[in-house]
């Protein structure tokens, strides 16, 4: 098996083209909301009933899925630098939990509450570690399929909001 190696210069590379998709992806899903006001105000022209609410509702759906990718994808573009933590952050959240073990070992049942306050921070930052294979969450079949028509959705909506501004203006 071949071995795959990635310089800093890379990594820095591919970090900057996703800080470009995810500029991208933003403005895109901000276009589309835009859109959807539009078009919420030209069915508010004849009067905004329930349905049109409803419907401005779900129209907010495709933009919501792309800033959701967005957001995946900046914890992604993250990751190299929570990797390069990780080895300090073990040995401070060994060495707090110690701490901790030993103040339990010599103390009564009175500082559990101030002892269990403690944990909390190890316990963060372990959570934070295993929180990277969430991370690639994003990339499931299901979810790019998704974003993939929330793309198409955006789009859509982005050219029903200029049609809807000029339906406005002209009348």
């Amino acid at each position: 098996m071949a071995r795959v190696t990635l310089t800093a210069v890379d990594l820095q590379s591919v970090s900057n083209l996703l800080a470009s998709a995810i500029r991208l992806i933003r403005r895109l899903a901000i276009v589309a909301g835009l859109g959807v006001v539009a078009i919420a105000a030209g069915l508010a022209r004849d009067g905004f009933a329930q349905a049109d609410a409803v419907l401005a509702l779900v129209l907010l759906v495709p933009p919501g899925i792309l800033l959701v990718f967005a957001a995946g994808l900046r914890e992604v573009t993250g990751l190299p630098e929570r990797v390069r933590r990780m080895p300090q952050q073990s040995v401070e959240q060994l060495a707090e939990l110690s701490r901790i073990a030993g103040d339990a070992r010599t103390g009564g049942v009175g500082r559990a509450p101030w002892l269990l306050w403690r944990l909390r921070r190890p316990v963060n930052a372990t959570r934070g570690l295993l929180g990277i294979a969430s991370s690639f969450h994003i990339f499931t079949p299901q979810f790019l399929t998704l974003v993939l028509f929330a793309t198409a959705g955006c789009l859509l909506l982005a050219l029903g909001g200029l049609v809807s501004l000029v339906v406005l203006a002209t009348g």
